[in-house]
This record gives structure tokens, sequence and C-alpha cells, in this order.
């Protein structure tokens, strides 16, 4: 008989967000989510609390405990877990999305810097995608866009368009998460960054100013 595992699934970026679900011992994580209806569109990974991949593990090693959902790992290229704090200088809030962290890098960072008066709360809450910082575009999504109360002239893209400088950027949603959020218009930013070299400390950080420029014009 196949025996039924009571376990919770909960999302990277909203683990307020959880599902109670029920799943047969003999699956995968990976499959039981997917049979339920609870993976996002995309590429994606299962983990446990410590960020440890486990989408292949079965079912029936995780009764009554909590899985996260969220972006596929990506091998190579994120930022350094141990240079993270060279970006902290600038940008105190900043800190990696747990689930998206490596023994070695940080592949999504989450930042807040204020708002010059566009929000209610007087902060910019986003995520900035970097799977590969050290060579490829980023994609940086703003999280509190319903708090918007004056918008700044950047776009904000519910779904970005399908121009050479949103590849990557996925349907409109924060990558491997079905959270909704809004893709910031960053424009040609990747032959600027690349004039900048491959450290990803620099890239980043480059990265993370234009975007802070752009969202508050």
């Amino acid at each position: 008989m196949n025996e039924m595992i009571p376990l919770t699934v909960a999302n990277t970026l909203n683990q307020t967000a959880k599902n109670r679900i029920e799943a047969k011992s003999d699956q995968s994580l990976k499959q039981a989510i997917q049979n339920q209806n609870l993976a996002p569109k995309g590429q994606f990974d299962i983990y446990d609390q410590n960020g440890k991949v486990i989408s292949n593990s079965s079912v029936s090693e995780f009764r009554d405990r909590t899985v996260y959902v969220g972006v596929a790992k990506v091998a190579g290229g994120g930022i350094p877990r141990e240079r993270l704090n060279e970006l902290k200088i600038e940008y105190p809030s900043l800190r990696p999305v747990k689930q998206h962290l490596t023994r070695k890098e940080a592949q999504m960072i989450r930042v807040r810097f204020p708002s010059d008066g566009h929000t209610r709360s007087g902060f910019w809450d986003i995520v900035i995608y970097c799977p590969n910082a050290s060579s490829s575009l980023m994609h940086a999504y703003v999280i509190n866009f319903l708090e918007i109360t004056k918008n700044p002239r950047v776009s904000l893209f519910a779904k970005p368009p399908s121009a050479s400088y949103g590849k990557g950027a996925g349907n409109g949603r924060i990558p491997g998460s079905n959270r909704e959020a809004r893709w910031v218009c960053h424009g040609q930013i990747l032959p600027h960054l690349n004039r900048l070299g491959n450290d990803p400390i620099v890239r980043v950080g480059a990265y993370l100013n234009h975007i802070q420029n752009l969202l508050n014009q």
C-alpha cells in the first residue's frame, strides 16, 4: 500500500504562504509538488530549511516537515558568500535569499533602500536575480509595488517585454516563484556591466546603483 505522507510546502520568497499537502510516499518531492500544482513556471528546485537542494529526495523522508520551492540552482557565477559584506557597505539591508545559497555563492539577493517619497513605507523592496553575476545580465523586481504612491519615470512591467535586455526575466513573476512582482526596465545595461570586467561585486554594485537611480527619478 502506498502510504500518504503529510508535509508543508512554502515558497522561498514568501514563507508565510504555506500549503499543507499529503503526497504518496514513493514520489520524489519534485513530483509531488508538480502533482499538487504548486510548482512555479520555469525551472525550479526544492530546498530544505538550510538551503540544500532536495528535489529528488523521497517524500517519505519529510513527514510533517516544511520544504521550500524556489528558482533552480544555477551552477557558478553568483556572488561569492565571503564577499557579500562588500556590497553591504553601501546597502546594509542586503541579504541573500536563503534558499538560493550554495556553500560558495548567492544567486539571488534582497535589498531595501529609500524610495524618495515614491512608496508609502518610504522604501523600495526589491530582489536581484543574479545567477551569473560575473558575466551575464541581472534582473531586478519590485516586491512592494502595491505601495507605490508616485510612479517613477522608469517602466515597471507586470510582464517583461521580449526585448534583448529582458532576456531571462521570466514572465513577470520572480524567477522560480509564483510571487507577483514588477520587473524594472533597466535598458541596455549589459554592455556597461561588461566594460567593468568580471568582478561580480563591481558588477552587482553598479547594477544596484543603476536600479536605485532609475526607481528614484
